[in-house]
């Protein structure tokens, strides 16, 4: 019984709590329907985008952990920004469920439902069907961000986190310290994806302790569960950075090349704020706001504590300032929660409460099918993966492995060479590192290591990509560069250039540049373009 759980409020003093027996009729009319009808959206959206492909970032961390397969040192030979936990994510599932499409595919229902069932466990001394409703407008919304958002680092940091909400509540409401080892790894994965969580949940596990000590219990042995389980994946990450020799330059990542990257692509505050969330996500909350300052009655510890996890959501959005869409994840995660808590048992609230919650029940009823739509309807356009794959085939196919070599940022041209399994030369991924001012450390540092690698393993096959992030256009990144620039007018010939429509990862267009002097390549090499 919810009467049990000691952070929640008297029944009298929360309109959160079930109203009483007079309810019980109108309750049982509504619950099973609204609740047979989200299901029914959910499996049509599962059914009918369960063939999806691995695209976009998570595809392009698949072809790094690829290559760390293949001999490659992170960090040390690798020359990529991302922190490890998100190596070790990806290469688990690759390694567990398989490499391919239907496995990363499974791997995101399976953070779905994860997130839902620590939505409803959270909820669950309120309304479960509340956890139930924030759950599904999480699931729909996540699913009509298409494909290319699929398993992204954000949104398994949103799920960690729903799990270490669930697990701290847990923890309270059942008198235990065990589950707070489980919040703490929970926490320590997601700082090991990115750091932004770790401030973060130090902070939540000081509010425990505070409220464990009023409670009149022990403090110590929380503390130590909590930070036994937050240290636990930090020290797996430091254990394979030191069997891979790639602790100094993880080092050097953190404190060079990371704050190089947070500068570029940072958008103006005022779009940063118009895109943070769409008008339905905004009308949402509104109606979610309007309700819980007419209730007054839902501010307890657990409801503080979900606000702060909107806050935590909104500032990570902010901080990394480049307004891709799945950096908005932990802010809606706890937002949708946080709405469905105000909602659903606002159903059995006062008159005007009452009729508030149906509007906003209602408008996600009619949201969910049109996110359902939208998810449907989103297809990644493959003409840039396919063309490339067609002319790397002409060139050789799998003879090319270890002899070819991607020089662009957006996925595309990693996630072919995946596709293909094919191994670079070098373990360049972002070509930002390269190209710009020789002023900056990090470029100069980045073209003497890919540079070294270049000339010790020369691909036979150069495929650049047109525009540099975060602005640039064509091929113009080349000339900031004038020895790799001669390099390739030196000893390589142009043998096509492809242009696609612009989509949702930008600019698509490729050059595909062919070693002068390998005879496998002059083999099957035809008539090179001529449209330099």
């Amino acid at each position: 019984m919810a009467k049990s759980f000691p952070a929640v409020p008297p029944a009298t003093n929360s309109a959160l709590r079930f109203a009483g027996k007079d309810w019980r009729r109108e309750i049982l009319a509504w619950r099973p329907g609204l609740t047979l009808y989200f299901l029914l959206c959910i499996g049509f959206f599962a059914v009918r985008t369960a063939h999806w492909k691995q695209v976009n970032d998570p595809a392009q961390l698949h072809y790094l952990c690829f290559l760390m397969d293949h001999g490659f040192a992170p960090y040390r030979d690798i020359l990529e920004i991302n922190m490890p936990g998100i190596y070790l994510v990806n290469w688990s599932v690759m390694h567990t469920l398989g490499g391919g499409s239907g496995a990363w595919r499974a791997f995101d229902f399976a953070l779905l439902g994860i997130a839902a069932a620590a939505m409803i466990v959270i909820a669950q001394p309120y309304d479960w069907l509340a956890g139930f409703f924030g759950a599904t407008l999480f699931i729909l919304y996540h699913g009509k961000d298409g494909a290319g958002q699929e398993g992204q680092r954000d949104f398994i940091i949103a799920v960690l986190l729903l799990c270490a909400y669930a697990l701290l509540f847990y923890a309270f409401r059942s008198r235990r310290t065990w589950p707070m080892f489980a919040f703490g790894l929970c926490g320590g994965i997601a700082a090991t994806i990115k750091p932004m969580p770790l401030p973060f949940i130090l902070l939540l596990l000081l509010l425990a302790a505070m409220k464990w000590k009023r409670m009149g219990d022990p403090v110590l042995r929380l503390l130590l569960y909590a930070l036994i389980g937050l240290m636990a994946p930090i020290a797996v990450v430091g254990a394979f950075l030191i069997s891979q020799h790639s602790l100094g330059s993880f080092w050097y990542v953190l404190h060079v090349d990371l704050p190089f990257y947070q500068g570029l692509g940072r958008v103006s505050w005022p779009k940063l704020l118009r895109l943070m969330a769409t008008a339905s996500v905004q009308t949402v909350a509104l109606i979610a706001l309007a309700i819980a300052v007419m209730k007054r009655d839902w501010w307890n510890w657990e409801g503080k504590l979900l606000v702060a996890g909107i806050l935590f959501g909104i500032a990570s959005y902010l901080a990394q300032g480049k307004a891709f869409p799945y950096h908005r994840y932990p802010m809606f995660a706890f937002l949708f929660l946080w709405a469905g808590l105000q909602m659903i048992p606002a159903l059995r609230a006062r008159r005007m409460v009452r009729t508030l919650a149906v509007a906003g029940v209602g408008f996600v009823a009619i949201l969910a099918p049109i996110y359902v739509s939208h998810a449907v309807q989103k297809v990644w356009d493959p003409k840039y993966s396919d063309s490339l794959a067609a002319d790397l085939s002409q060139l050789g196919g799998g003879a090319l492995s270890g002899h070819v070599q991607c020089i662009d940022t957006p996925a595309d041209c990693d996630t072919t060479l995946y596709q293909m399994r094919l191994v670079q030369s070098t373990g360049l991924f972002y070509d930002y590192l390269i190209f710009g001012s020789s002023q900056q450390r990090v470029i100069r540092d980045a073209r003497a290591t890919f540079w070294q690698q270049f000339q010790r393993n020369a691909p036979q096959v150069v495929v650049v990509g047109a525009g540099l992030y975060p602005l640039g256009r064509g091929y113009g990144k080349l000339a900031s560069w004038p020895l790799f620039q001669q390099e390739l007018a030196s000893h390589y010939v142009l043998y096509e250039d492809r242009s696609f429509p612009p989509a949702e990862s930008g600019i698509r267009a490729y050059r595909i540049y062919v070693e002068k002097n390998s005879p496998q390549i002059r083999a099957s090499l035809r008539s090179p373009t001529s449209n330099q």
